[in-house]
C-alpha cells in the first residue's frame, strides 16, 4: 500500500436509469404533511400554531387522544401556499385516495405512512448520500478478490474471534484502503422526486403484486423517458490491496462485471411482461451501449439480495416456512408502481477516454437484454408476413441487424 498515495480528482455524471430510494429508516410523521393538488406538503407546523388565531380551540383539538380527528383538523385549518416548506409530486393515484378517505372518515387505522428520501434540513433538498455510492463500489471491488482473499461462505456470516469477509478483503477498520476513495452527496432539486407505490414481483405469474408501501423516488430514465444525470466530483487516491492497484479504471471494470450480469439475469428472469418490457427499453439501450468510461451500478433501497452480497460465497438468511426450513432467495422483485426497478445507476468518469466497449459473452440465456427485446420484435416482424420463417429468412435478418438497418 502506498504510503503517501496522491490524489486524483474525477469528474463523474450518475445517468439515473430507474428510480432509486435512499430513506432515512423514518416515515413521515402524519401531522408533518398535507397533501393537495397531487403534491404532498411538507408543512411548517411551528409557523402553522404561531399564526393560528383561537388558540383555546387549537390546544382543546391537540390534547385529543383521537390522532384522526387531530389530523383531519390540522388538514382543514392548514394553508400549502402558506405553510409549505417543500414539496413532493405524487404518482400514485392510490395513495391520493387512501388519504381523501383517511381524512373524510378520520380513521386511525390508515395513516397513510410515505417513506421519504434523506433530505437536507436546510433547503429541504432531497440527496442520496455518498456513503451509499461508495458502499456500491465497495461491494463491486470485493467481489474481485474473493479468491485471492480465501473468502468463504462462513466468513459471511462473522462468528466470534474470527474475522469476516470485510477484514480478509479490506483489513482492519483502522487501516481500510477505502478511505481514500471520498464521494460527495448528490443532491435533486424540488421536481427530480416523486412518490411511488413500491410492489413486489413475484417469479410466480399466478401471484398478483404485493404492495409494499409508498416511497418518494429519485426520477429515473425509464420514468422520465429522457436522461436524468447528476454531476458530482469524486477523489480518489490510487491504493493497493492484494497486490493489485485499485484506480479509476479498475474500479470502472469492478463495477461494470458486477453489475451488468445482475441486471441481464434479473431482466431474464422477472421482466418478461410486455408493460415492464417498454419500460426498460431505454434503459436497455444505454446499459448497452456503455462506453470504457462508464459502468453500472446499483445505489438505494430495494438493490434486492445480488446485487449487495458476493457471487461463490452469497449466503442470505431467510425467514423459514411453514416446514421451518429456510425459504429460498431470489423470487420476488420490488418495482416502482409494478413497473420500474429500483437503483440502477450508468456511472461516467468523464475525464477517462471513452472507446468502444465490447460486451463479454454470457453462457445464460438472455445475456443481453436489448438483444432479448429485439429478438422478439424480429420474430413479429417474421410472423407478420403470415409465412413459417425459412432458415434462410432468419440469416437476412440477422445480417441486417448487424449492419443496424433493423
Amino acid at each position: 500500500m502506498y504510503n503517501m498515495p496522491q490524489l486524483e480528482k474525477h469528474r463523474i455524471n450518475l445517468h439515473l436509469l430507474t428510480p432509486l430510494h435512499v430513506g432515512t429508516g423514518q416515515d413521515v410523521d402524519p401531522f408533518s404533511y398535507v397533501i393537495e393538488d397531487g403534491r404532498l406538503h411538507f408543512i411548517d407546523l411551528i409557523k402553522w400554531i404561531d399564526a393560528f388565531q383561537d388558540k383555546n380551540k387549537l390546544n382543546k383539538m391537540v390534547e385529543s387522544d383521537n390522532f384522526a380527528a387531530v389530523r383531519t383538523f390540522i388538514v382543514k385549518h392548514v394553508s400549502a401556499k402558506d405553510f409549505s416548506i417543500a414539496s413532493i409530486s405524487i404518482d400514485c393515484p392510490k395513495l391520493l385516495g387512501m388519504y381523501k378517505r383517511a381524512i373524510d372518515n378520520q380513521d386511525p387505522r390508515n395513516q397513510v405512512l410515505i417513506s421519504p428520501m434523506m433530505r437536507n434540513e436546510v433547503n429541504m433538498d432531497a440527496y442520496i448520500p455518498g456513503s451509499s455510492i461508495k458502499g456500491a463500489i465497495r461491494t463491486a471491488i470485493a467481489n474481485r478478490f474473493v479468491d485471492v482473499a480465501r473468502v468463504t461462505s462462513s466468513d459471511v456470516r462473522r462468528s466470534r474471534g474470527n474475522p469476516d469477509y470485510n477484514e480478509k478483503i479490506f483489513g482492519r477498520i483502522n487501516n481500510d484502503p477505502m478511505k481514500w476513495l471520498k464521494i460527495p452527496d448528490v443532491s435533486f432539486g424540488s421536481d427530480a422526486t416523486v412518490i411511488i407505490e413500491a410492489k413486489e414481483h413475484s417469479l410466480n405469474p399466478d401471484k398478483s403484486l404485493t404492495p409494499k408501501g409508498f416511497y418518494e423516488v429519485a426520477k429515473g430514465l425509464s420514468q422520465t423517458r429522457s436522461s436524468v444525470i447528476k454531476s458530482l466530483s469524486l477523489s480518489l487516491a490510487p491504493f493497493e490491496m492484494h497486490r493489485q492497484k485499485i484506480d479509476a479504471a479498475f474500479i470502472i471494470e469492478s463495477l461494470y462485471k458486477f453489475y451488468v450480469p445482475k441486471y441481464q439475469e434479473e431482466y431474464r428472469k422477472f421482466y418478461g411482461t410486455e408493460n415492464i418490457q417498454e419500460m426498460l427499453e431505454p434503459v436497455n439501450q444505454e446499459i448497452n451501449s456503455m462506453k470504457t468510461n462508464e459502468a453500472l451500478i446499483r445505489i438505494g433501497h430495494f438493490s434486492h439480495v445480488e446485487c449487495v452480497t458476493l457471487d461463490k460465497v452469497r449466503k442470505p438468511r431467510t425467514r423459514r416456512g411453514r416446514d421451518s426450513r429456510p425459504l429460498p432467495w431470489g423470487t420476488t422483485r420490488t418495482l416502482a408502481n409494478g413497473l420500474h426497478p429500483f437503483g440502477w445507476v450508468k456511472i461516467e468518469f468523464c475525464d477517462i477516454k471513452a472507446e468502444t466497449r465490447i460486451p463479454p459473452q454470457s453462457k445464460s440465456k438472455g445475456q443481453n437484454a436489448v438483444t432479448d427485446t429485439t429478438m422478439s420484435r424480429r420474430r413479429k416482424i417474421i410472423s407478420s408476413s403470415g409465412a413459417k420463417p425459412t432458415v434462410a429468412d432468419i440469416a437476412r435478418l440477422k445480417e441486417k441487424f448487424k449492419t443496424g438497418k433493423i
